[in-house]
C-alpha cells in the first residue's frame, strides 16, 4: 500500500462513528432526491409522449357525452319503433289486390 491509501483509512473525520452516520444519511438523503428527479421525470415523458390528459384542455368530458348521447338516440328509436302503429314499410305506396286497399281504407 501506498501513503495516500493509508493516509485515507486514518483520517480522524473516517474513523469517527457519528460521522459516518451523518456521511451515511446524506447519501441516503441525496439517493432519495435523485430517485424523486428520476421519477418526475418519468413521468413527464409518459405526459407528452401522449399516455395521460396532462395537457390543459384536455378532458374525457366529449367523449362520455357522445356515448351518453348515442345511448339516448338508441333508446330513443326503440320506444318510437314500440310505440308506433304502423311501419313505413308495411304500408304500400300503390295498393294492388283488394284486400290491401281495405286494409288501408278501414285502418284510417
Amino acid at each position: 500500500m501506498d501513503e495516500e491509501d493509508r493516509r485515507i483509512e486514518t483520517h480522524p473525520d473516517l474513523v469517527d462513528p457519528n460521522w459516518q452516520k451523518h456521511a451515511e444519511l446524506d447519501a441516503w438523503l441525496g439517493a432519495k432526491k435523485e430517485l424523486k428527479k428520476k421519477r418526475r421525470k418519468q413521468r413527464k415523458a409518459a405526459a407528452a409522449s401522449g399516455g395521460g390528459y396532462s395537457a390543459p384542455g384536455t378532458s374525457r368530458w366529449p367523449g362520455i357525452a357522445a356515448i351518453v348521447g348515442l345511448i339516448v338516440l338508441v333508446v330513443a328509436a326503440v320506444t318510437v319503433n314500440a310505440v308506433q302503429e304502423r311501419g313505413v314499410n308495411e304500408t304500400p305506396w300503390f295498393p294492388l289486390d283488394e284486400s290491401q286497399i281495405t286494409r288501408l281504407v278501414t285502418d284510417a
